[in-house]
């Protein structure tokens, strides 16, 4: 135990330092440390690591540094892209928590149980009174979760095993909500589930722009932003998910025979940097492209075998006049005709006039779909499946 408690203080120094601005509050480093991290992993991987790792009560202090370290870890799924559980960065979850300012008696819904860690820490915040109905979709992680969650004794939490993207009406309704992976639409049971006043903490997804998590509290009519900031996350699984959302293999587009023999420029372009962290160093204009430019798409490459990684790039495909551009590394490639390339440069210059601004950057008001909503000056509208979202950019 002794060895237990060196690791969680020397993550929660870690969780001060990063949010320092920002403090971990009392309560919460209080359910932390009534709530080891380690009890609720039994079976892990690394990204980038093929192996599984055991972990049982005879040899978990060789364990103990990685599962203390503050990072996310894999719990399910054998392909780095496409990931379906993992327990969070533990540092993260803590600032996610303060973010939902829970109150004992609250009720709580969350989408995707994981490890059952959130769950548990969400439990001790809220107090006997009070309960988190926990919905998870893969079968096998819920029961690992909830036979944990019994075993540490915790009474006030339910995991269930479904799919979360409608909510669970039975709870209903909730004084806040958290999704702890990313979505693309905000399902509709969820305006109906969600107090009037509550708050919901969800990771948004925008094609090919990065997630960023934003707080929205709701209000008679809709939900509107509290508060936003870059993360990344797994996407929601089940009925709500997109592929879609996932980057294109540009040699798989059937114009691309025709669009490569058609090369019009090809020209180096920075993005502020050079080399290595293409997708960093791009994060705020693709997320800016992602709710502003309806031609925007992201792109990979094709893998050279299963060993390697993809290769992430993004730019504008005008499929009617068979106009590309691709912003690749450090150039920019046009081709077909180049309508494409001059739209880019058009958005590039309107990111540059209005700050550069990523998703996080905006204010954002989420309406149910059928409510009839008209974008003004500096907003945009983005219509998905169930809701509408008015991207919002104050002067």
């Amino acid at each position: 135990m002794e060895l237990v408690e060196k690791y969680q203080k020397q993550l929660l120094e870690q969780a001060r330092f990063i949010y320092y601005e920002t403090p971990i509050s009392d309560m919460t480093e209080k359910a932390y440390l009534e709530t080891p991290r380690h009890l609720f992993v039994k079976r892990y991987r690394e990204w980038g690591v093929k192996e599984w790792r055991e972990v049982n009560e005879a040899d978990l202090d060789e364990h103990l540094a990685l599962l203390y370290a503050d990072r996310a870890l894999i719990l399910f799924g054998d392909d780095d892209e496409d990931i379906p559980s993992t327990i969070s960065q533990p540092s993260f979850v803590l600032r996610m928590l303060d973010m939902l300012q829970l109150e004992p008696g609250h009720k709580i819904f969350e989408l995707g149980a994981g490890s059952g860690w959130n769950a548990a820490l969400m439990a001790r915040l809220v107090g006997p009174e009070g309960h988190v109905y926990s919905l998870e979709l893969i079968p096998e992680v819920a029961q690992t979760a909830s036979t944990i969650i019994e075993t540490m004794g915790i009474r006030n939490v339910s995991v269930i095993a479904a799919d979360g993207g409608e909510g669970y009406a039975p709870g209903a309704p909730y004084d806040r909500a958290i999704f702890t992976a990313g979505a693309y639409d905000l399902p509709r049971p969820f305006f109906d589930q969600i107090k009037e006043g509550g708050l919901l903490l969800i990771i948004i997804k925008n094609e090919g722009g990065g997630d960023n998590l934003f707080l929205l509290r709701k209000t008679a009519t809709c939900f509107e932003s509290i508060e936003a900031m870059p993360c990344g996350f797994v996407q929601m699984k089940g009925k709500y998910q997109l592929d879609h959302l996932e980057p294109v293999v540009l040699e798989t587009l059937p114009e691309w025979p025709e669009l490569k023999e058609k090369e019009l420029s090809r020209r180096p372009f920075w993005w502020g940097g050079k080399g290595q962290g293409f997708r960093w160093r791009t994060l705020g204009i693709r997320s800016f492209l992602g709710i502003t430019e309806p031609a925007f798409r992201a792109f990979k490459s094709e893998r050279a075998n299963d060993l390697s990684r993809d290769e992430h790039y993004f730019g504008l495909w005008d499929q009617a006049q068979r106009s590309l551009v691709i912003a690749r590394n450090d150039l920019l490639i046009s081709y077909g005709v180049p309508a494409a390339e001059a739209r880019l440069w058009q958005d590039i210059r309107q990111w540059v006039e209005l700050g550069m601004p990523s998703a996080a950057s905006f204010e954002l008001r989420v309406y149910p779909r059928d409510v009839p909503i008209t974008a003004g000056d500096r907003q945009w509208l983005v219509q998905r499946h169930e809701s509408q979202f008015l991207w919002s950019l104050k002067r």
